[in-house]
C-alpha cells in the first residue's frame, strides 16, 4: 500500500479490489478461472488513514452455472462507526473453464523504431502518484485528443511486496496501468488530476509477461469537464491482445493535482493499518 499513496493517505487502487474479488471467487469454483468483469463500480475506496474499518465484507451471489462458465455477482462493503452499511465495491464476474482466445488486432500494431514524443516520466512530474511497484510506463509513444499510446513493462514485484492483493489470475501491479493511461491523457490535456470510478466490461485474455514491453493504447470515448470515458487495451508491438478494458471513466478535479504530490505515507502507520479482515 505504500506505493500507491495521495493526500498522505494509503489508498487501496481499485485494481486491488478487483484481484481480491477474483481471488475469492476462484476459490469458491476450483477448475474455473477468470475470464471478464462487468459494470464495475467503485462507490466509496477503501483509505488507509487510521480511522478505516479493518473489517470488510465481500458478498458473492451465484446468478448463471452451466458445465464450463459460472457468472457472480461480488459486493465489498464494511459498516461505519454508527452502523450504517457502506458500499466500496460491486462487479460481475464470469468464471471459465477455459479462456476464449483472441485475434490479432492489426490496428494496435506499433512501430518501434518511431521515437516516442514525450520521455519525461509521469511518475516525477505529479502526473501520477504511483510508486516503484506500480510504475510500469516507460515513455508516450503518441497523443491526440482521441489517443495514447504507452510504451510499458510490468514491474518485478517480489513476493513480500505483493502484500495482501498477491499477483493471481490477475496482475495489480500491470492491470493499474489501465487507469494510469487515463489518469496521465487528462494531465496532458487538462492539467487536471482525476481517479477511477467505474468500468463497463474488463476481459483477460492472458496475463502481461513480467519484465517483458508491452504497449497500452486508449481510445476516448467521451470527454467532459468532470469526467472522461475510454477503452484501453494491453498488447504487443504486433498486435497481440492481453487484455482490454471498455468503457471505464473516471471523475476529473484539479483539487487532486496538490494531493497527487502528497504520495507518501508513514510507513509504520501502513504496516499496522494496511491491511483489511474479509467477513
Amino acid at each position: 500500500m505504500a506505493d500507491h499513496c495521495f493526500g498522505g493517505n494509503a489508498v487501496l487502487p481499485t485494481v486491488s479490489a478487483t484481484n481480491w474479488m477474483v481471488s475469492v471467487c476462484e476459490s469458491l469454483y476450483p477448475g474455473y478461472r477468470f475470464f471478464a468483469y462487468d459494470n464495475y463500480k467503485l462507490f466509496k475506496g477503501i483509505v488507509f488513514d487510521g480511522k478505516q474499518n479493518d473489517e470488510v465484507t465481500m458478498d458473492v451471489e451465484e446468478t448463471q452455472y452451466q458445465h464450463d462458465a459460472v457468472s457472480v455477482s461480488v459486493k465489498v462493503w464494511s459498516t461505519n462507526p454508527k452502523g450504517f452499511r457502506v458500499n466500496h465495491y460491486a462487479a460481475e464476474l464470469s468464471l471459465v473453464q477455459k479462456v476464449p482466445s483472441v485475434d490479432v488486432d492489426a490496428r494496435l500494431a506499433v512501430d518501434t523504431g518511431k521515437a516516442p514524443i514525450e520521455q519525461q516520466s509521469p511518475y516525477v512530474d505529479g502526473t501520477l502518484f504511483h510508486g516503484a511497484s506500480f510504475q510500469g510506463i516507460k515513455n508516450i509513444v503518441l497523443q491526440d485528443d482521441k489517443t495514447l499510446q504507452l510504451r510499458c513493462e510490468a514491474p518485478v514485484v517480489g513476493k513480500l511486496d505483493q502484500g495482501q492483493f498477491a499477483i493471481g489470475s490477475t496482475n495489480p501491479f500491470v492491470d493499474d496501468l489501465y487507469y494510469q493511461a487515463m489518469l496521465v491523457w487528462v494531465r496532458r490535456t487538462s492539467g487536471k488530476g482525476s481517479l477511477p470510478t467505474s468500468a463497463v466490461r474488463c476481459e483477460l485474455y492472458s496475463n502481461v509477461p513480467v519484465d517483458t514491453e508491452f504497449y497500452v493504447t486508449l481510445e476516448v470515448v467521451n470527454s467532459q469537464a468532470t469526467n472522461m470515458s475510454a477503452n484501453v487495451t494491453f498488447h504487443s508491438a504486433e498486435g497481440e491482445v492481453y487484455s482490454r478494458l471498455t468503457g471505464a471513466e473516471v471523475t476529473i478535479s484539479e483539487a487532486l493535482n496538490p494531493l497527487f504530490l502528497q504520495n507518501e505515507v508513514n510507513n509504520q502507520r501502513v504496516k499496522e493499518k494496511g491491511k483489511v479482515g474479509i467477513a
